[in-house]
């Protein structure tokens, strides 16, 4: 059993992580850098820990495994439209437009 020692930023409780209830989050893109998720045994606060080179490598060599995520994407459909952003005039104009309507149907097609 591996466990890191480390003081809990909620309670100042000097602390000891241990492998089996801790997350060492890295990203696909290979680094020498990654996030240790874990919770404090003595309060339950949630914390993360930046962990980087000689750290990281060290929680490798003793069993530690990553759990290797990518940046979340959203689907095509999803995806802001490829045009111009809008500008004051185009708000300025839309604005005027619809001080015409006075009410409005939904799903009307």
């Amino acid at each position: 059993m591996t466990e890191v020692l480390m003081t809990c930023a909620r309670c100042d409780e000097q602390i000891a992580i241990q492998m089996e209830t801790s997350i060492l989050r890295a990203d696909v893109e290979r680094r020498a850098e990654a996030e240790l998720l874990f919770c404090c045994p003595a309060c339950g606060y949630p914390d993360v820990r930046h962990i980087v080179s000689e750290m990281f490598a060290l929680l490798l060599f003793v069993g530690f495994v990553p759990l290797h995520l990518s940046e979340p994407s959203l689907p095509a459909d999803d995806q802001a439209p490829s045009a111009a952003p809008l500008t004051p005039d185009d708000l300025l104009t839309w604005h005027q437009q619809l001080a015409e309507v006075r009410s409005v149907m939904p799903w009307e097609g």
